[in-house]
């Protein structure tokens, strides 16, 4: 088994955030845009991305945070707030109401002028900002592989099975229970890039071990082990279910290990800190 470890790549927004986000970036600052404006909970890795990328690049930041404002606010919130970001506190109600037309004028109303950056960078600049991530598995492996990768939107996996053929199989482990619409995401941005014959891509539902950011017995014994044997510092939200599948799969026979597989590290290691058992932190 090779891994990417797309968590080494940048030092303010390591694993596949930097990719999701630096075309919506480039596109913000063509059209003129000073500030940004995007989604996330209180643990979200796209918002403490975009905290730092958008620092860096000169941007005011807006943070719209699922769930009303805590007394101790998560580290994760912490470190937004030090790199600029305001933060905007909504309740989940409102939240669940994100991709709605109305509700975003009303937060750019409030809160802009600023560029509208979709949840996790689900859009086709997202997307396309994914296509190098494929092309460097099919740089290392031209004769094809099986590839696994976290799934949560779904943006990373459009990119990568855009630019990687049909030699190539693609999984997506969804790290949230019952997201049946993430299929359609990805059909979504593929057809946006131009479809073509990318690999041949499923998404797997049924490894996401009790729900977004639950942590099952297994899981937990999985990646105290993995993190040992294996050297690789893992989240439990995304890396750590997406290996868990993976270690399942090679182990009942499903996956060909007489070809290539290629994990993709995807980041987020950031998000340790809200579990106390992870003694390190934030890996």
């Amino acid at each position: 088994m090779r891994v990417l470890r797309l968590d080494r790549c940048h030092p303010l927004a390591g694993g596949n955030k930097w990719f999701k986000l630096c075309l919506l970036l480039q596109r913000a600052r063509a059209q003129g845009h000073r500030r940004l404006l995007s989604f996330g909970g209180p643990w979200s890795n796209h918002l403490h991305a975009l905290a730092g990328l958008g620092a860096a690049a000169g941007f005011e930041t807006v943070g719209v945070v699922r769930g009303e404002a805590t007394a101790e606010p998560t580290a994760t919130l912490r470190d937004c707030a030090a790199r600029g970001m305001a933060l905007v506190h909504v309740s989940r109600g409102d939240y669940r109401r994100r991709h709605d037309a109305a509700f975003q004028r009303a937060l750019l109303d409030r809160h802009g002028p600023a560029a509208l950056i979709p949840e996790g960078g689900d859009c086709v600049e997202g997307a396309r900002g994914c296509l190098p991530v494929g092309r460097a598995i099919a740089g290392a492996c031209p004769e094809g592989a099986t590839v696994v990768v976290p799934a949560g939107t779904g943006t990373t996996l459009a990119g990568m099975a855009a630019a990687l053929g049909p030699g190539y199989s693609l999984l997506g482990i969804s790290a949230l229970k019952g997201a049946l619409d993430t299929d359609d995401r990805v059909r979504r941005n593929l057809a946006a890039l131009g479809g073509g014959a990318g690999a041949d891509w499923r998404i797997v539902h049924d490894a996401h071990e009790g729900g977004f950011a639950r942590v099952s017995a297994p899981l937990r014994e999985f990646q105290q082990w993995a993190e040992i044997a294996l050297g690789l510092p893992l989240d439990p939200v995304y890396t750590a279910k997406a290996l868990l599948a993976l270690w399942r799969m090679l182990a009942r026979g499903d996956i060909d290990r007489e070809r290539p597989v290629v994990f993709v590290h995807t980041g987020g290691l950031q998000g340790r800190r809200g579990f106390a058992w992870l003694a390190d932190g934030a890996g």
